[in-house]
């Protein structure tokens, strides 16, 4: 189905040759716009299917853009769960993982809550391979450093990086909503 789309709308292109300038545009109904629940949300679900295309196939070509995604994915849950928690969050860590759920610990610890756990601690570790591995937030999505050094190559296990994705965005979420319950908040 996918392919057949895409062909059809090759042959529009080589038909019609049309002056693509809408191709992307403001929509007013965006449902992930200002959230960060929903667009952390939508990028877990990318991940999976991803997920899903990387591991139908067998040359390894998905595996930089899954990476990619998972990345993205931590991120934006980590950024989601600081937020709800925070209310803001901090500009200064960026991109990087580490801090951010160095940040969440420390948000949840002002607030009396405990995370010194086993759980907790393989977050921590799993989060700190993926900042080691790629420091910078750009081992995944380009093939050479800043100064052009080629990177080595990449290795993944799809089935621990799925079960590593899951573990640290539902340990995100189910930190956000331990605070909000405490809250008294829907």
């Amino acid at each position: 189905m996918s392919l057949e789309r895409r062909d059809r709308l090759v042959e529009q292109i080589v038909d019609t040759q049309p002056r693509l300038t809408t191709f992307v545009r403001p929509l007013p109904s965006d449902m992930t716009a200002g959230s960060w629940d929903l667009l952390s949300y939508s990028f877990q679900r990318a991940f999976e299917f991803m997920w899903d295309q990387a591991c139908a196939e067998s040359s390894g070509l998905l595996t930089r853009p899954l990476l990619s995604l998972w990345r993205q994915s931590v991120e934006l849950a980590l950024k989601a769960s600081i937020l709800e928690i925070a209310g803001s969050i901090p500009g200064k860590l960026s991109h990087d993982l580490q801090g951010l759920f160095e940040r969440l610990l420390a948000e949840r610890a002002a607030l009396g809550h405990d995370d010194d756990d086993d759980l907790a601690r393989d977050v921590a570790r799993m989060i700190d391979l993926v900042q080691t591995f790629d420091p910078f937030a750009d081992r995944f999505r380009y093939p050479t450093t800043k100064d052009g050094t080629p990177f080595e190559g990449i290795q993944v296990d799809r089935d621990e990086l799925f079960q590593a994705h899951w573990i640290i965005v539902t340990w995100c979420e189910g930190a956000a909503i331990e605070i909000r319950e405490g809250r008294g908040s829907p």
